[in-house]
C-alpha cells in the first residue's frame, strides 16, 4: 500500500510540474499540450488517491488480525 501512496504524491507532483511547464510555455500549443497533460495526471492521482483510501482500513484490519493470530499462537 506504500508503494501506491508514494506513486500516488509523485503523480500529483508530476500533475503540478506539468501545470508549471505549461504556464512558462509561450507556444499556444506546448501551453495547452502541457495543461491536459497535468489535467490527466491529476485525474489519475485522485483515482489512486482514492483507491488507496478504500483499501486503507481493510489492510489496517488484516494488520491488527495478524497481530492477534501471532499473540494466539504464541500462547
Amino acid at each position: 500500500m506504500k508503494d501506491l501512496t508514494g506513486k500516488w504524491h509523485q503523480l500529483r507532483a508530476d500533475a503540478k510540474h506539468c501545470a508549471d511547464l505549461g504556464m512558462s510555455a509561450t507556444d499556444p500549443r506546448q501551453r495547452e499540450l502541457f495543461k491536459h497533460l497535468g489535467d490527466e495526471l491529476a485525474i489519475a492521482a485522485l483515482e489512486l488517491e482514492r483507491v488507496v483510501k478504500s483499501q486503507k482500513p481493510h489492510s489496517d484490519l488484516d494488520e491488527q488480525c495478524d497481530v492477534l493470530s501471532k499473540a494466539i499462537a504464541g500462547k
